[in-house]
């Protein structure tokens, strides 16, 4: 799974229908990132199983 972030932001996005998902100046890693803080609309759309990978 791909969790990226904006290149000057702490928060991590994992769901590519996140209104938030970056697409300009990202940083992109496949494993969950170990610092920094997961998005809640990507968490709240994983727990509604409506998230897109």
């Amino acid at each position: 799974m791909a969790y990226r972030r904006n290149k000057t932001s702490d928060t991590w996005h994992f769901c590519r229908n996140c209104t938030l998902w970056p697409t300009t100046n990202v940083v992109e890693q496949s494993g969950k990132p170990t610092t920094g803080e997961l998005c809640n609309q990507c968490r709240s759309k994983d727990s509604a199983g409506n998230c897109n990978r």
